[in-house]
């Protein structure tokens, strides 16, 4: 384990009366640093997107290498609403893609009228599913009815992207994509431009969270192809897949593995037509982002959610084919718990590094931080 050189640590956003989480963090063509998260009512127990339906994605920006950021507002405007995480790509033609997936949420007492039960989570299943996951400290919560923390129901939902022409400011010209047969599409660390063009955008099937695929486009964005499987085996569950084109032309893609507890990586070598089966990393936090350094190098920035929480990262100097695990860099310990993580790195002008997360400050509200780092 290795300390990040000339790290210094600071607050992005903060609002005592909102939950705000899973950052992911782009720079524009013009030098503008753009980072999404979400924003929702901060509450007596933690709920994540998939488990409340007032979560929006908002965004900020900042013209000064991170030294100051814009008041965040919601994107693309207030009636999406339910969204879960989102994330940002900057295009070659210096348009911004937002991706979203959005939940259909109902009111309980509505939903029980409803004549298609079929695809519909009651309270019980979002808070059973909630109380079960190691993500969340539930034992006091236990005995309280599913109705008392999450009186509402959610349904199926879509996958949308939405483009921007203006570094970021609005967000217009959305565009579906089908996901069938496949229950759902979600992804919080943005798509690929390849070099011929197309545009790869790695997803998981929310709200299974069992499979990761592809889709891609021809034409800017404005159709998509149909899903392609990229990982799913027996025993685990993969999702919030990071995509990254190294310099030889490699494809790699790094998974979260909720069955396995594990980070997990597949590659291609024909530009996403196939792809290795995916293999462990001996690497245990997640989820994880990749960034191509100026060097060639490439870091992987991921979440640590165990005691000393906070943020480490590795590098490969031979394509993703190895990660140096002995030199693991600390780039943030010492938060107060496991409610941590989602790093998204991206590289500053005087050459520093900007890691932006989420964690708890020291009064327990739950903020976007940051850490400007050196290799």
């Amino acid at each position: 384990m290795i300390e990040a050189r000339s790290a210094q640590h600071a607050i992005l956003h903060k609002d005592p009366f909102a939950y705000c989480a899973h950052p992911h963090a782009i720079v524009t063509q013009s030098g503008t640093l753009l980072v999404v998260f979400n924003w929702g009512p901060r509450r007596a127990v933690i709920l994540h997107p998939p488990e409340d339906p007032l979560f929006h994605n908002v965004i900020t920006r900042s013209t000064d290498d991170g030294a100051t950021w814009s008041v965040p507002q919601v994107i693309p405007d207030f009636r999406w609403q339910g969204t879960e995480s989102a994330s940002l790509t900057p295009l070659p033609d210096g348009r911004i893609m937002l991706n979203q997936w959005r939940f259909n949420w109902y009111p309980l007492d509505l939903a029980r009228t409803l004549p298609d039960q079929g695809p519909l989570a009651y309270p019980e299943r979002i808070v059973g599913g909630w109380t079960n996951s190691p993500e969340h400290d539930a034992a006091e919560w236990r005995g309280r009815r599913p109705e008392e923390l999450a009186p509402w129901v959610r349904g199926d939902g879509e996958t949308w992207v939405h483009f921007s022409a203006d570094d970021g400011r609005t967000f217009a010209t959305p565009s579906r994509i089908a996901t069938a047969p496949l229950s759902g599409g979600y992804g919080n660390r943005g798509a690929l431009c390849l070099p011929d063009g197309r545009i790869l955008l790695p997803l998981s099937d929310v709200p299974n969270f069992r499979k990761v695929f592809l889709v891609e486009s021809a034409d800017g964005g404005r159709t998509w192809s149909v899903p392609r499987i990229v990982a799913a085996q027996p025993g685990s569950e993969f999702e919030e897949p990071t995509l990254l084109y190294t310099v030889c032309g490699r494809l790699i893609l790094v998974l979260r593995d909720n069955g396995r507890r594990r980070l997990h990586q597949t590659s291609s070598e024909d530009d996403g037509a196939t792809w290795t089966a995916p293999e462990p990393l001996p690497i245990t936090g997640y989820p994880a982002q990749l960034l191509m350094l100026a060097d060639g190098r490439i870091l992987m920035t991921y979440g640590w959610r165990y005691p000393d929480f906070g943020v480490r990262a590795v590098l490969s100097d031979d394509e993703g084919r190895s990660w140096d695990t002995e030199r693991t860099i600390r780039v943030r310990g010492g938060l107060s718990n496991k409610n941590v993580g989602y790093p998204a790195t991206v590289p500053t002008r005087d050459g520093s590094l900007l890691t932006v997360y989420y964690g708890e400050d020291t009064d327990g509200v739950t903020c976007i931080m940051t850490t400007r780092w050196r290799i």
